[in-house]
């Protein structure tokens, strides 16, 4: 068994070697840069909007065909907001919005998330685009609301394929 005095003495030792370690974490704050991480995919805010992850999705081939809108709308307000129109700004039309049946106005409810894209939610798809969109490229995606107005973000491109696969334009 060991000797008390020589356990008391090691576990001294382990806390001191360890409180600095847990003050450090304390120490970074509010304002730490770790707290300050943003997605890797476009995002931004449009009055109490606001609009991330959005990426177009082709075909699995990555070209011709349609093209899906795929991202999220949060938003953080007291008022209910709609989606009127979202439009690729190189393209002749604007996408064609078909509401899921939990959002059938396409409205965007307070303190509430709308997806677009994937199994049972609202679809944005932008009817046959030939070749003019291709995977790799970056297009602007403009998204009109009814009582917030106008965002533009520049989106990538990317075939529906591997994660994307079930959010693509024909995945529905």
């Amino acid at each position: 068994m060991p000797h008390p005095r020589r356990f008391r003495r090691s576990l001294a030792a382990v806390l001191l070697a360890a409180l600095p370690l847990a003050l450090a974490g304390c120490g970074a704050g509010k304002k730490a840069e770790t707290l300050r991480i943003k997605p890797d995919t476009p995002a931004t805010s449009l009055g109490s909007l606001l609009i991330q992850n959005v990426v177009l999705l082709t075909g699995p081939l990555g070209g011709g065909g349609p093209l899906a809108v795929t991202g999220s709308i949060y938003n953080g307000g007291g008022a209910p907001d709609q989606i009127q129109r979202i439009s690729v700004n190189e393209l002749p039309l604007p996408a064609e919005i078909v509401p899921a049946p939990s959002h059938p106005e396409l409205r965007v409810l307070p303190m509430q998330t709308l997806q677009l894209g994937g199994p049972g939610n609202t679809t944005a798809v932008v009817p046959n685009v030939a070749d003019l969109v291709r995977s790799g490229d970056t297009r602007r995606v403009t998204f009109t609301f009814a009582r917030e107005g106008e965002a533009t973000l520049w989106v990538p491109v990317l075939a529906a394929r591997s994660y994307y696969a079930g959010y693509g334009p024909l995945a529905s």
